[in-house]
């Protein structure tokens, strides 16, 4: 074999990041691009590799972990998604969750629109009815860029939308991060704690110094271009983020919050 083949194949080899799955709930298939017919549909089993264009497809009540070198990458229900090329997720509806401790340069992309991320961190990705998507930074140390719009700060608890095509950048809310880490399922229903937990808890930590708790929810769509839903709960409206806490806190209830918050989860 020529040695610049040889030195070539090496290469290849290097450059491809496996892609295996670590946990599967439910029900979920994989579709093979290359395969026509019903022959391209499967079932995805724990430890099998997920190749290339490769679309991962979550049922209802269903997820998956995966692992992409060292990018974590959760599917929730209804989700259909798939690998592009080494750090290109492309998803088509439903929401992913996004975790890395590696400074890493991705691109996220939907029906519509696409934005990268530069550095680390845990974000929830979930596709808006206009065909974008919105980005839930849980806890994050880098930006996003999109084509139109350029740098953008990836702050811990801001919801922030990706539209159109070239796609810029649409409004940012700030969201509870305590009510998302105690509701969202692709935070709490696996059954190991993201690397990233305790960063997530100093972010929420954060987040009750400065906003007091104003809000137990920020819950947002996009369904169209030019429309944005939101919908707040202020306290009191049947919204907990913790039911049994009471109306007032003692100082020593408030040192305890880290406690409160990483009660039951083992360093591993």
């Amino acid at each position: 074999m020529p040695v610049f083949l040889l030195a070539a194949l090496f290469f290849l080899a290097d450059s491809l990041i496996a892609t295996t799955v670590s946990y599967i709930a439910g029900k979920v298939e994989i579709i093979d691009p290359n395969i026509t017919g019903r022959n391209s549909i499967s079932l995805l089993e724990t430890n099998s590799t997920i190749g290339i264009n490769e679309v991962v497809c979550t049922g209802r009540d269903s997820r998956t972990q995966i692992h992409n070198g060292s990018t974590i990458l959760r599917l929730g229900a209804n989700t259909v998604a798939k690998l592009e090329e080494n750090g290109a997720y492309w998803i088509h509806s439903g929401s992913i969750l996004f975790c890395s401790t590696v400074h890493t340069t991705v691109l996220f992309s939907s029906l519509q629109s696409s934005a990268t991320f530069e550095g680390t961190g845990t974000i929830i990705l979930e596709t808006t009815g206009n065909g974008g998507f919105k980005l839930i930074p849980l806890e994050a140390k880098g930006f996003f860029n999109t084509a139109k719009d350029g740098k953008k700060e990836a702050k811990p608890g801001q919801l922030l939308f990706v539209v159109d095509k070239p796609s810029n950048f649409g409004d940012a809310y700030d969201i509870d991060l305590m009510l998302m880490l105690r509701s969202s399922l692709l935070i709490n229903s696996f059954p190991d704690a993201l690397p990233t937990f305790e960063r997530i808890g100093l972010a929420i930590y954060s987040q009750e110094l400065k906003l007091k708790g104003k809000y137990d929810a920020l819950i947002g769509n996009a369904p169209t271009k030019d429309k944005v839903q939101l919908w707040a709960f202020e306290r009191g409206q049947g919204f907990s983020r913790d039911p049994k806490a009471s109306k007032s806190k003692s100082p020593s209830q408030k040192k305890g919050f880290l406690g409160q918050l990483f009660r039951g989860r083992s360093k591993k």
